[in-house]
């Protein structure tokens, strides 16, 4: 009898939770949704995440906020989100480097991108230019690199930080072509490429989404996609493959996490709404504008996705010698 009653106990309770764990996916969100993001405004993640942010509230019937915490590698962005809640009002939206990059790059850092969250969507991914001032007598890759080789201590190339894609490609380049090139790391790309349209440095390798304004406006020289094919944004200018030098292509991605332990419901919810935000014709039409692929993924892809960057990226952070204490 007591064996019958608990098992009947058991079924009740078993049935309650099948009809209760929808409703999460229902009732959620029940306050304003934040993307917390790594980087200043103004950058590529801004763009992307403001652009998603406006379509998602208009769907979800609730504010979504774009909150800026650079610094650190990504790590104080990631904090806000791995000490909130795990009920997916907090979102932690980043790039290449914060996923699969920085932590082999930083001696001690503080959170695990596979371990500490779970994984929402991929958003976008971006290829980059090799751009130099537009008022530079350099005109091609080729004269680039005979140039970079005439000078005793080399050329200055800018990048968005220590460990950042820039960087990296930036030292595949060297590699690939023997280039003297003198790393000059920023804080982000807004300030890179100021210095890089004012002359003070000579290049830099940048996402095409904040590139291909500054190219059209008069304001910067493209030489290369770093990309295996050309991009509809810049149509006539080449690939490095195109130009001999193989190897050398990136794009910067940026996905969604949110922390360990958010409901599944939650997170196929929000998977749903912010893959939806960037088929709308409205984002779609924009990301193509800016040079954007989106490249929409179901949670367990994601995933999937994030251990293999992880398996490409670490290699080239161990070679390029790059630390941050």
């Amino acid at each position: 009898m007591f064996f019958k009653k608990h098992t009947l106990l058991g079924a009740l309770f078993i049935a309650c939770m099948a009809v209760s764990t929808p409703s999460i996916a229902q009732t959620y969100p029940e306050q304003p949704i934040t993307m917390v993001l790594p980087f200043p405004a103004g950058g590529v993640t801004d763009v992307v995440a403001r652009l998603v942010a406006q379509e998602m509230q208009e769907s979800m019937k609730q504010p979504v906020i774009v909150e800026n915490r650079p610094g650190a590698g990504g790590q104080i962005a990631a904090h806000r989100v791995k000490n909130g809640k795990a009920d997916g009002h907090t979102v932690f939206v980043a790039a290449t480097e914060m996923f699969a990059i920085n932590p082999t790059l930083y001696q001690d850092f503080s959170f695990d991108p596979i371990a500490d969250f779970h994984p929402v969507t991929t958003l976008v991914t971006s290829p980059l230019v090799l751009v130099v001032p537009q008022d530079s007598p350099i005109n091609s890759v080729n004269e680039l690199i005979a140039h970079s080789k005439k000078q005793e201590k080399g050329i200055d190339y800018a990048s968005q930080g220590i460990g950042s894609i820039g960087h990296l490609l930036g030292g595949l380049f060297i590699e690939k072509t023997g280039a003297k090139l003198v790393h000059v790391p920023y804080r982000g790309s807004s300030p890179a490429l100021q210095d890089v349209m004012s002359g003070r440095v000579a290049m830099m390798f940048d996402p095409i989404i904040t590139t291909s304004p500054l190219i059209k406006g008069g304001k910067l020289k493209p030489l290369a996609i770093a990309s295996e094919k050309r991009s509809a944004l810049l149509p006539d200018v080449p690939t490095l493959a195109e130009l001999g030098i193989d190897g050398v292509d990136a794009g910067v991605w940026f996905g969604a996490v949110v922390k360990k332990g958010t409901p599944e419901p939650i997170v196929e919810r929000l998977n749903q709404e912010i893959v939806k935000a960037m088929e709308s014709s409205k984002v779609s039409q924009r990301f193509t504008e800016q040079g954007l692929e989106p490249i929409p993924m179901t949670s367990k892809q994601f995933g999937n996705y994030l251990e293999r960057e992880n398996t490409q990226w670490i290699p080239l952070v161990k070679a390029s010698g790059a630390r941050v204490e």
